[in-house]
């Protein structure tokens, strides 16, 4: 049951908000609304809420403003704000704030709120199983190469390293880990220490690489095993990252 607070001081768009996901499915909750930021932190303080779905600008306390008090206290609790165009510079700011995803108020469907929650809920799901394997062997955290990953971006790392070989971009692996384009691209830049498509063009030419040097397999054909559909760029770009061809390298 993923537990949701409603937070939005027009009240004709609250209750339309509260009716459409209490009708959705049966997997979704919630627990209260309120119509502005300081009703709707007291009450997170008292309920818990797995998700807060909050407007952008409210009286009292705005969305962003309750964003970073609530990630002070209850971290690892989703925010997804409420905006309309007019505002949507002002919502991009919130993605640094630890905000999961915002949402156009003109453009939001039934669909759309339930495909938004049934990711979340999937992601919840997944961490919570991934916690249990960590309490079990005794880690609080999962490292890799002796550094410490968030979830996200540790299964964003699992992803590339099954699936290097498919297209990839920035859109399909954020949906992948469910957070919006964005927030992956800055998370991963500050964890990782490098942008997400350095990271994974080094990746596939390291892949390159270990093939070049250790098999028989044709360039074009080593292209196609490291994702590259185009041998031409392919080879551009192993140059540019060796300082010598594929063809070059072999020998």
């Amino acid at each position: 049951m993923l537990n949701i607070l409603i937070v939005e001081d027009e009240a004709p768009i609250r209750d339309w908000v509260v009716y459409t996901i209490s009708n959705i499915s049966k997997e979704f909750n919630v627990l209260a609304s309120a119509s502005n930021g300081k009703e709707a932190y007291d009450l997170a303080i008292k309920l818990k809420p797995q998700v807060i779905i909050s407007d952008i600008k409210m009286p009292i306390m705005d969305g962003i403003e309750l964003t970073k008090q609530i990630k002070k206290i209850m971290p690892e609790t989703i925010v997804v704000l409420l905006t309309n165009y007019a505002e949507f510079s002002y919502a991009k700011q919130a993605i640094s704030c630890g905000v999961y995803e915002y949402l156009v108020k003109s453009e939001i469907r039934p669909k759309e709120l339930k495909e938004l929650l049934e990711g979340i809920n999937k992601n919840i799901k997944f961490e919570n199983q991934e916690q249990l394997f960590v309490d079990k062997i005794g880690e609080k955290n999962i490292q890799t190469n002796s550094k410490v990953y968030s979830k996200a971006i540790e299964k964003a790392m699992k992803y590339i390293d099954s699936n290097y070989k498919e297209h990839i971009s920035l859109g399909s692996i954020s949906k992948y880990v469910y957070l919006s384009p964005e927030y992956f691209s800055r998370l991963f830049k500050e964890e990782v220490g490098e942008n997400f498509i350095t990271y994974l063009t080094l990746y596939r030419m390291k892949k390159a690489e270990y093939l070049i040097k250790n098999t028989d397999m044709k360039i074009s054909q080593i292209s196609n095993e490291v994702g590259y559909s185009n041998s031409g760029y392919f080879s551009k770009s192993y140059k540019k990252y060796k300082g010598v061809s594929p063809d070059e390298d072999r020998y």
